[in-house]
């Protein structure tokens, strides 16, 4: 007789043997994620952008700042409504006058996008990020700011 295993327990059994070691599968948030953790050792927040649909809060683009490194960082995080939910989530950074593309990362996320990192020193940059859900896409692209 065969017996046959359904996908979701044994992404399940997954899932609980990675948490056991202490690893989290791709896109998925350690439990205290923040917005510096994930950014690294030295960074701080600069500024904030929060993605709402009327009165509920969707997700939040963060920028921080490495003031030992010059480097900037920014990353989108789903807020508890949408946390777990698999949506389009980016993160994008432009520095005025490096010479260089804007760096951006987006995906079906279900915690976070980013980190996206770029060195600024004595530059402007903007930042940003975007959710996209049931009621719609939410986008911000800051003016260039944090001037150096």
């Amino acid at each position: 007789m065969r017996t046959s295993v359904r996908s979701s327990v044994v992404i399940a059994s997954a899932v609980t043997a990675l948490a056991a070691l202490g690893a989290a599968p791709a896109g998925a948030a350690p439990a205290a994620a923040t917005p510096a953790g994930v950014c690294g050792s030295g960074y701080t927040q600069v500024d904030s952008h929060v993605f709402k649909d009327s009165s509920t809060e969707l997700a939040r683009v963060y920028l921080l700042y490495n003031a030992s490194t010059k480097f900037n960082c920014v990353v989108t995080f789903h807020s508890t409504a949408t946390s777990g939910q698999a949506l389009t989530t980016g993160a994008w950074l432009d520095v005025d006058g490096d010479g260089k593309e804007q760096v951006k990362d987006q995906g079906r996320y279900s915690s976070y996008a980013g980190p996206v990192r770029l060195a600024a020193g004595s530059h402007c940059v903007k930042w940003g990020g975007l959710i996209e859900t049931a009621a719609g896409t939410y986008t911000y692209t800051s003016p260039w700011s944090h001037c150096g």
